[in-house]
């Protein structure tokens, strides 16, 4: 999944994601476990707006994606800040040292979608971030696949700007969603398709996965609160330590 057509208009269907919030909160979550990030990953970063929102607080940061379209804007973003971007698949990841924490945020994981691919890259994110360092993702829940995602459509419309969101609902808490995008150029639009899938994992799997890998997972909690994880939270935030 490339993400081709989609990173060109990805900062403006997200323009109502908190990034500078998200970050707060997960940094919130480190500082109570007296953890204080230096050199930090930044899994699955996109155009790197949440990898901006770390450089910006003068942490070292490398970001790695997949799409080298997402990392494209990433470089524009990050323009003058000392940011290592790669592109690179999280199953494959390969840094050129470890570092002492960890972040997947916007539910990176979620479109890993099968079990082992899932597994190898939490392997290769353990084998590169030290002993006793954090990994901090946040994930949609099942109930957001199943009540909120499920069969529906969602429709987007600002200024040069239309987007459907058609969502189908699968087994195993799959979801795929298909994008039909229509850009303003001029008088005429663009029309942009993407499609991918989703998956939504339960947390005892998600613990059963992350102890396979060299982790402990040391707590789950709501994503817009930092409060317990409830039975109709749709994400919630993860927090682990290497073993």
């Amino acid at each position: 999944m490339a993400y081709q057509d989609f990173a060109a208009v990805y900062d403006r269907m997200m323009a109502d994601v908190d990034y500078a919030g998200l970050c707060d909160r997960m940094l919130t979550l480190l500082q109570r476990r007296g953890h204080i990030p230096r050199l930090v990953l930044d899994a699955a970063c996109g155009t790197g707006s949440f990898t901006k929102q770390l450089a910006d607080r003068g942490l070292d940061v490398i970001g790695v994606d997949c799409s080298e379209e997402m990392l494209n804007a990433a470089r524009s973003k990050l323009e003058g800040q000392p940011v290592l971007l790669l592109c690179q698949d999280l199953c494959r990841l390969d840094l050129y040292g470890t570092v002492d924490t960890v972040f997947c945020t916007l539910d990176g994981l979620n479109h890993l979608t099968d079990k082992r691919a899932l597994k190898t890259a939490l392997k290769r994110i353990a084998l590169f971030l030290e002993p006793g360092g954090f990994f901090v993702f946040d994930v949609n829940t099942l109930y957001k696949h199943q009540h909120i995602l499920g069969n529906n459509t969602f429709v987007m419309e600002e200024d040069g700007l239309f987007a459907v969101w058609q969502n189908g609902q699968g087994p195993a808490g799959m979801v795929q969603i298909n994008l039909e995008i229509f850009v303003a150029d001029g008088e005429r639009y663009t029309r942009l398709r993407e499609s991918f899938p989703e998956r939504a994992y339960s947390s005892t799997e998600l613990r059963q996965m992350l102890q396979a890998t060299g982790f402990t997972l040391l707590g789950r909690y709501d994503f817009d609160t930092l409060g317990p994880v409830r039975k109709t939270s749709e994400k919630m935030i993860c927090v682990a330590r290497r073993v």
